[in-house]
């Protein structure tokens, strides 16, 4: 009876984890034996063809590998029309294993994409008995309101897709994990008429005072019944400076909001609302960093933000479109005189973001997904100019 149960909370765990693997686990996996342990090696090798047009920053090449909204140039701004681009940086590689022991299987993931050109670490991490340690998906995550997208980033006003090292107990649908906050960069700040050191000199800039001293707690339930998918969550967290001088610290917090249905056979709705004080990166594409500083003070940013999608089955392949907006509250920062000015490239931070997506995927074949997207990124800075790009993206996925 025992050894049922943790099986079912280890199962009901790792799902979760492994739901995020969207065009490399599942049927598509290299399976063995070694020993008492089943092994699975999976991947893909994946093509993006991009094409910008719109309010390209000039310098840039484009929005980049995927939709970057520092790349948009806004009114005034020097811009250039039509780029293309080239890459195979999502490509990913993975193993999996899985060993019984006498209280239940022990799961193991360790996984990489080339995103940086390299290498790179996205999952390390083992789940046993409910506990899962190593780094994965935040807890505050879920992928029940996940429209599918051929762009890496995905949708916009969202919780972010954040890999990090965490401790987590999963019991049934919850979900309690205690984690790195320099993942989400807790206590981020931005050029707010300070300085800083580093490397012996004298800088002004983002996290030069900035303190992780505490770990970023998190609270997620998720369940689901009939052709309903439901999540939510909660964060709360410290946001910290200490320049060896002086030091501050403020609380911040985080709650999303997240489901889908299936309204009719192949066709499927997903919406998600995010909000919080100091969630900086917890929150796909946002704005503004968790704080910022203004004197000895350190001060929290509000932010919102929403995700509305929709998926439909036709003929071989499914469509899916997208919409996503998000928005952070710089009222304060201005009225403490802080300079938004100079944020990415030059130009002024943003104030909204919009970003919409449409594509159509389908599979000729078991281990193979074509596919073809049209997306379109607006942004407005805090001085109320506005930018846009349109992107004509192409993809084709290879498994195993």
């Amino acid at each position: 009876m025992l050894q049922t149960i943790c099986n079912k909370k280890i199962l009901s765990s790792a799902s979760l984890l492994a739901s995020g693997l969207f065009f490399s686990a599942g049927a598509a996996a290299i399976d063995f034996q070694a020993g008492e342990t089943n092994v699975s090696v999976y991947g893909f090798a994946k093509l993006d063809m991009l094409y910008d047009t719109g309010d390209v920053s000039a310098g840039a090449k484009g929005m980049g590998d995927s939709v970057n909204f520092s790349n948009i140039a806004l009114n005034g701004q020097a811009s250039r029309s039509g780029h293309s681009n080239l890459h195979a940086n999502e490509s990913r590689l993975g193993v999996k294993t899985r060993t019984p022991t006498e209280r239940g299987d022990l799961l193991v993931n360790i996984e990489g994409d080339f995103w940086t050109g390299n290498l790179r670490l996205r999952h390390a991490y083992g789940s046993w008995n409910g506990i899962t340690a190593g780094q994965t998906w935040s807890n505050f995550h879920t992928f029940a309101s996940t429209t599918p997208t051929l762009d890496f980033t995905g949708p916009a006003g969202r919780d972010s897709f954040l890999r990090q090292a965490q401790l987590r107990y999963s019991w049934d649908n919850v979900h309690v994990a205690l984690e790195d906050p320099s993942g989400a960069m807790s206590g981020s700040s931005f050029d707010g008429g300070y300085r800083g050191e580093s490397g012996g000199r004298s800088i002004a800039g983002t996290d030069v005072d900035r303190k992780d001293s505490l770990p970023d707690l998190t609270l997620r339930y998720e369940s689901g019944f009939d052709n309903v998918k439901y999540s939510t969550a909660a964060l709360l967290r410290q946001v910290a400076l200490d320049d060896g001088q002086t030091d501050d610290s403020a609380t911040g917090w985080g709650a999303f909001l997240a489901g889908s249905i299936e309204v009719a056979p192949g066709t499927t709705l997903r919406g998600q609302v995010t909000a919080g004080d100091g969630l900086g990166a917890y929150m796909k594409l946002n704005p503004s960093p968790a704080a910022y500083r203004v004197g000895d003070d350190l001060e929290t940013i509000f932010s919102w933000g929403g995700t509305l999608g929709i998926s439909h089955d036709v003929g071989p392949g499914t469509l899916n479109l997208a919409y996503s907006y998000v928005e952070a509250d710089w009222d304060d920062a201005i009225e403490d005189g802080v300079s938004l000015s100079n944020g990415p490239n030059g130009s002024a931070y943003d104030s909204e973001r919009d970003l919409i997506h449409l594509n159509y995927m389908w599979n000729p074949t078991e281990r193979v997904t074509y596919g073809v997207e049209l997306s379109h990124a607006m942004r407005e800075s805090v001085d109320n100019r506005e930018g846009d790009i349109t992107r004509l993206q192409g993809s084709v996925i290879y498994r195993f």
